[in-house]
């Protein structure tokens, strides 16, 4: 009987649980089982987003490389490309394809001196959340079309304050050309030494260039002179090169 009893008390107490709390767990299974399904269905979406969005910029690097090999795009060739960009900005831009086809559309509008449009383009990708290593380069470009455009001021602000690791000695290069172009041959001299000393660039052309720009403003160092017979081999090496 005793056994009976406490049969009867824990489905008792059971039934007492279950009408205080059976609603509480049916919700917290449909919320786990809703969130793990909800979770699948939206990775599933960014995957095919992704894709799609490779399939579009892939076919978009297709053409411009045909383009390359026949010297310039044809009028068709500059269509395709651009709806390829419109349709990655409108329907997939919150993938890093889209920030591609701004860049991309940036590099062809400079090639073809409309300077307006690219900075459009680079704007456009730092107004729209680029990662970190994208913001950093399209910060720099987009300095460098500032400055094409007369704003040097405005391209040195643009490089104020950023941590542009691996790239800094592009932004101090940048740096000191902007300052040049100001006339200000001390603050050049000082971010092509920057440069220099940071540069990791395996370029022979580009260091050479660096060295030649740091070598001609050698006369604003606020410390002692550069050693001429340096410069002066530097200079020689440059042109050889660019020969």
């Amino acid at each position: 009987m005793a056994e009976e009893r406490t049969d009867e008390e824990q489905i008792e107490a059971l039934k007492l649980w279950w009408a205080e709390n059976g609603m509480k767990t049916i919700a917290a299974i449909v919320l786990v089982v809703g969130g793990y399904f909800g979770w699948e269905s939206w990775t599933q979406t960014v995957k095919t987003e992704s894709e799609q969005a490779s399939k579009i910029w892939q076919d978009t690097l297709a053409i411009v490389e045909t383009g390359q090999s026949e010297n310039s795009l044809n009028e068709e060739q500059k269509e395709a490309i651009n709806e390829n960009i419109a349709l990655l900005k409108s329907d997939h831009s919150k993938t890093g394809y889209a920030h591609f086809a701004a860049t991309l559309k940036a590099k062809l509008a400079v090639e073809s001196g409309d300077l307006d449009t690219a900075a459009t383009e680079l704007q456009w990708s730092l107004d729209n959340g680029p990662v970190q290593a994208t913001q950093i380069i399209v910060k720099l470009r987009l300095a460098r079309v500032e400055a094409a455009r007369g704003n040097f001021d405005t391209a040195l602000q643009m490089l104020q304050g950023v941590d542009a690791g691996a790239h800094k000695a592009a932004f101090d290069e940048a740096r000191g050309d902007f300052h040049r172009q100001l006339g200000n041959d001390a603050a050049a001299y000082t971010a092509y030494e920057s440069a220099m000393a940071t540069s990791q660039s395996s370029d022979p052309i580009a260091r050479n260039v660096l060295a030649l720009k740091f070598g001609q403003v050698r006369s604003a160092s606020p410390g002692p002179t550069v050693d001429s017979e340096v410069v002066e081999s530097t200079n020689s090496t440059v042109m050889e090169t660019v020969k």
